[in-house]
């Protein structure tokens, strides 16, 4: 399996971008709302590209020393392929160079497969945000990582990047 290549979401990734939301949400961000994610001094996007295409997109926002991660979606063609793996990989290392300590998110209660990723990234369910999801009217389960920082968890992401390249 090829590993995708991650780099820094830039303006031109856009149309890119808003299709995997079309796609992969039911409340799916606009293209001022991204623009302006994009824009923003406290944010991070990375996007994944596997021959050439983009599969897949990160986006985080920093807060001290805590990071959030404000969405992850991959084209549904990418799904299983490793490409939320990466981009996670990457996206977390480059912030604990920043100075994060901890990193937090919610996911759809209903995604049981973003919540087994994220468990494997160390992510812990903390509490649940009934009805965050005005469309589905889905709950939100929000989960952390704490002390990313520690030699610990990075051990734990060599641990899965040993296991994502040798599948």
């Amino acid at each position: 399996m090829t590993t995708p290549e991650i780099a820094e979401l830039a303006r031109g990734d856009l149309d890119a971008v808003l299709a995997i939301e079309a796609a992969q949400f039911d409340d799916p961000w606009t293209l001022r709302v991204l623009r302006d994610e994009l824009a923003s001094s406290s944010r991070r996007y990375s996007r994944a590209t596997l021959d050439g295409e983009i599969v897949g997109y990160l986006g985080l926002m920093l807060i001290d020393t805590e990071a959030h991660v404000n969405t992850i979606a991959t084209t549904p063609a990418a799904e299983g392929r490793g490409v939320a793996t990466a981009l996670l990989l990457e996206d977390i290392r480059a912030v604990i160079t920043r100075g994060v300590r901890d990193v937090t998110l919610e996911v759809a209660s209903r995604n049981e497969r973003a919540q087994r990723l994220y468990t494997r990234f160390g992510f812990a369910p903390v509490g649940v945000r009934r009805g965050y999801y005005p469309k589905s009217g889905d709950d939100a389960v929000v989960m952390w990582v704490r002390d990313v920082h520690d030699t610990t968890y990075a051990d734990r992401l060599a641990r899965i990047e040993r296991a994502s390249t040798h599948r």
